[in-house]
């Protein structure tokens, strides 16, 4: 009866799925958004030395501090406020993404999610950070949005190739696994584990991930279930 058994240990994996993916998602999101800030923050001070906006940087980087205090500050949305209203354009759409991750963070999910919505498709945003404010919208409703549709919005992070790729398809395979699309959803973090673009961090979730799902990263099963 190997066909019963296959069918048997496959719904225990797609069980399996759904409980990473209420353990993974919410880790994934905690990890990832003050990295990716404060990446976006680095890009763009590189970026605008030769433009004098040093001062602006400076700025920036203390209404992030501010906001990031625990408590935070009490002024430091205004802080942020002050950068998204008259900021040059790199530092006005970072000074946006973080308030919208202040709002998400003080409760205000669906105001902190159109925020984010507002940046990916604002034309005038720098290409960079509207990819960054996608992945922080999509990574925020991973467990709870329409997966499909989420998977759409990140599909253009991974094929054109962004700095952003290995979290889009960190992201994805969660999704994936939502879908209860279990193989699909290996596959990509077999990739990952793989890949040395990917940042460390994101390699050894995704080994941590196939280990949970009964398959080292080298693609072996790990011998438990019903054959058992």
């Amino acid at each position: 009866m190997p066909d019963i058994f296959d069918e048997v240990s496959e719904d225990l994996r797609a069980d399996r799925a759904r409980s990473l993916l209420s353990r993974y998602g919410r880790l994934l999101i905690g990890a990832m958004l003050l990295t990716l800030v404060c990446v976006g923050v680095w890009d763009w001070w590189q970026q605008n030395q030769a433009a004098n906006h040093d001062a602006v940087a400076m700025q920036f980087l203390a209404a992030q501090k501010a906001a990031a205090a625990k408590p935070p500050a009490k002024d430091a949305a205004q802080q942020l406020t002050a950068i998204a209203d008259t900021g040059p354009t790199g530092y006005a759409t970072l000074a946006r993404l973080q308030l919208a991750a202040a709002d998400w963070d003080a409760g205000q999910h669906a105001k902190a999610i159109a925020a984010w919505d507002q940046v990916s498709y604002d034309a005038k945003a720098p290409p960079l950070l509207r990819d960054l404010a996608t992945l922080n919208s999509v990574q925020h409703q991973v467990d709870n949005g329409d997966a499909q549709a989420m998977k759409t919005r990140l599909a253009p992070l991974i094929t054109g190739g962004t700095r952003w790729r290995p979290l889009a398809e960190q992201v994805t395979a969660l999704l994936d696994l939502r879908l209860g699309r279990v193989p699909e959803a290996k596959a990509i973090m077999k990739s990952l584990s793989d890949d040395p673009q990917a940042p460390q961090g994101v390699r050894q979730m995704a080994q941590d991930i196939l280990i949970s799902l009964g398959e080292d990263s080298n693609g072996q099963e790990d011998g438990a279930g019903p054959h058992g």
